[in-house]
């Protein structure tokens, strides 16, 4: 087949740190090439990929994720319409799999070839709004990264559920943990690190907070909520790429006391790839990635939170490794959409 695959502008593929629609979009390429696949990849100049690419913006527009709405909106749309005019203007492509937000799905719509859209976006009110607008379209086929957000919003044409991977060769096992909790994310009050440092406080355990810290809202978040419990057991450490990985690796339990409904969490299956059991709020798609007893604790409450993190040394590391390979792995992910892109062209006889 001949994929298009177009991303987001803001960062480059794979990333360097967070990214997780990049990590995404940077596995299922080179999958989907070493399978013979033809692909190219809508992205930014300064990506590196084994597919042939093309962009408008030679660099990450990071920047603009934190800019005046306008400045983000025009940025958006003119790299993803510049992306759906070549593909047009080419007319070659068997299929495009699109993984930015609406301003993918406003070009989408108008383009005569088939398009997988991933919804990587929470369905919250204000997306469902514009995703319903797609309720009775049959040109746009919509792929979802948990059941749950099937649930959110029933009616669109879902082509399937494919959940994200991670590339498990990359991410090192240990049995042996080092006595600290982890916390990972972007800071504000959805991810809620300030929870995090508050059972850390209570338990009197040690607690590494890695993140992304970059833009105005999550500095002052970052001043107001999580900088007041910093000490010496406390710490942030900054925004790692590889090195991140060490302290998934140790670190004797993750963190994630979420307070709102989220799509997927990447993150959590890179703890668990590496032996370290996640202790999270019953939010969104978190039932389906964290197995409740065996994988980590899925709870209601913060006492509950409290209780499970005192709990973690029970699980089997290997028992967490062996089901991120079951399940999440690079593979599975790239047979999801080899599944999705000949169910759409019904190349499935």
């Amino acid at each position: 087949m001949k994929i298009a695959i177009v991303a987001p502008p803001y960062i480059k593929i794979p990333p360097d740190g967070y990214g997780g629609i990049e990590t995404v979009a940077h596995q299922l390429t080179e999958g989907l090439i070493r399978r013979g696949h033809n692909v190219t990849l809508f992205t930014i100049g300064e990506s590196r990929s084994s597919a042939e690419m093309y962009w408008v913006f030679e660099r990450e527009q990071r920047a603009k994720l934190s800019d005046e709405p306008s400045s983000f909106l025009n940025t958006a749309m003119t790299q993803t319409l510049a992306s759906y005019l070549e593909i047009a203007r080419r007319r070659d492509f068997d299929i495009v799999h699109d993984h930015t937000w609406k301003e993918g799905l406003a070009s989408a719509h108008f383009l005569d070839m088939p398009v997988a859209h991933t919804i990587h976006s929470p369905l919250d009110e204000e997306n469902r709004k514009f995703y319903r607008l797609f309720i009775n379209s049959r040109e746009i086929h919509f792929v979802s990264i948990s059941k749950f957000q099937q649930k959110c919003l029933p009616g669109l044409n879902y082509a399937a559920n494919v959940y994200n991977a991670i590339e498990l060769e990359h991410f090192p096992f240990s049995e042996e943990k080092e006595d600290f909790l982890l916390w990972l994310g972007r800071f504000n009050e959805e991810k809620a690190p300030h929870l995090a440092c508050e059972a850390a406080k209570i338990l009197q355990k040690k607690l590494i907070l890695i993140g992304k810290l970059r833009e105005e809202k999550e500095k002052e978040y970052f001043d107001e909520k999580v900088k007041p419990y910093l000490n010496d057991k406390i710490k942030y450490i900054g925004e790692l790429a590889e090195e991140r990985k060490k302290y998934f690796m140790s670190a004797q339990a993750f963190l994630n006391p979420i307070q709102w409904d989220e799509p997927f969490g990447l993150v959590l299956i890179e703890a668990m790839a590496c032996g370290t059991p996640v202790v999270s709020f019953k939010r969104g798609s978190i039932p389906e990635i964290v197995k409740d007893g065996v994988t980590g604790f899925v709870v209601d409450t913060f006492d509950d939170f409290l209780s499970s993190i005192k709990r973690v040394n029970e699980l089997n590391p290997r028992k967490l490794r062996e089901y991120v390979s079951s399940n999440f792995s690079s593979e599975a992910m790239v047979n999801g959409y080899e599944r999705v892109y000949r169910n759409i062209l019904g190349q499935n006889s």
